[in-house]
């Protein structure tokens, strides 16, 4: 069976919205509402991709990719933002980030795109 996916935003709407639309693809999720709570799931759990807000508060995006490296995480993500896609990708140098969604995006589409980022992984 498959390791969970991994979702991290401060806002429980969107999290409880892609916790539902994951699940009804029958995907396993895990939640955290901080970077700091993601990387202890992390540490704690066999993950086979995070999808994390890059704007989060007190531990922003950035610096939980950066804790992703030092913990030798080898898990993909894909990170969601109200910023513009290059402007995140300005702050990210990071291989396992695989995609970047703006907001608002498509639900379809966000479907596509993780099934897409777990199938290249598997691989």
């Amino acid at each position: 069976m498959a390791n969970p996916i991994l979702i991290v935003d401060d806002q429980s709407g969107i999290r409880l919205l892609l916790e539902e639309v994951l699940k009804s693809a029958g995907y396993q999720t895990l939640t955290a509402k901080s970077g700091k709570q993601a990387c202890e799931l992390a540490s704690d759990h066999d993950v086979d991709l995070m999808i994390m807000d890059f704007n989060l508060p007190v531990m922003h995006g950035r610096d939980v990719l950066n804790k992703m490296v030092e913990m030798e995480c080898d898990f993909p993500v894909i990170i969601i933002t109200g910023d513009s896609e290059e402007s995140v990708r300005e702050q990210v140098d990071h291989s396992f980030v695989k995609d970047i969604i703006s907001k608002p995006f498509d639900i379809q589409d966000f479907q596509n795109k993780v099934g897409n980022v777990l199938e290249k992984s598997r691989t």
